[in-house]
């Protein structure tokens, strides 16, 4: 967890494009705020993402890590299970080999802060093929995908992604959100894409921590 630091006035914040996202309780039960997305350009690219949070006379402008990209959005939900929203801001690089870049923010008593950031993450999964298998070690364990419908008459060698997509996805026994995480598993080139490697991710106001790992298949058998 770190205390978000780029926190601007909002009139620095004027923009020609602002589009409501949502609203929920964000600082307190007691408060209802609206949220807001804004970019200096109305191009499909956005430029210059400022997330706006409008309570009562009161306006928080925060520039996420990544500011600028193809539908920056945001999601309100209960990530960390305090009853409050927390806003989840997503947004996509664009071109074949798109990424999504996502972060989840706290505004809880008033206090600005990033519990995830996937920009943050360390990729330390590897992947070697072994005849039509990809077998994948990470954090201490091993995982599978079939790579039988794959292309596999260049050099064979096994590529896994830093972060590619960021979604969340609800838990309802545990009745908040969590984080889904995929990176991209292709064999000598992006297109050569057999899988995906998922990590659930879990939070807490102190930050996440990954708590179920699995593979997706980019095939259909």
């Amino acid at each position: 967890m770190k205390l978000l630091s780029l926190i601007l006035p909002c009139m620095l914040a004027a923009t020609p494009v602002c589009e409501f996202q949502g609203s929920g309780f964000l600082i307190d039960e007691w408060k209802i705020s609206q949220v807001y997305v804004s970019s200096q350009n109305q191009s499909e690219y956005k430029e210059d993402v400022i997330i706006k949070v409008k309570t009562g006379a009161e306006e928080i402008c925060i520039v996420p890590t990544v500011n600028y990209g193809y539908d920056p959005s945001v999601f309100l939900g209960d990530f960390v299970g305090n009853g409050l929203s927390q806003i989840f801001y997503s947004v996509n690089s664009g071109g074949s080999g798109a990424y999504s870049a996502g972060q989840v923010i706290s505004l809880q008593g008033g206090e600005t802060k990033i519990i995830f950031d996937s920009e943050n993450f360390k990729n330390t999964a590897v992947g070697k093929l072994n005849e039509n298998i990809v077998k994948i070690e990470y954090k201490n364990q091993n995982y599978y995908i079939d790579a039988t419908n794959a292309d596999l008459s260049g050099e064979k060698e096994v590529y896994i992604s830093d972060v590619n997509t960021v979604m969340p996805i609800y838990n309802g026994g545990l009745g908040k959100y969590q984080i889904m995480q995929l990176q991209k598993v292709y064999i000598d080139y992006t297109a050569n894409n057999v899988g995906y490697l998922a990590s659930i991710i879990d939070l807490t106001l102190d930050g996440g921590k990954i708590v179920s790992v699995g593979t997706f298949s980019n095939f259909d058998y």
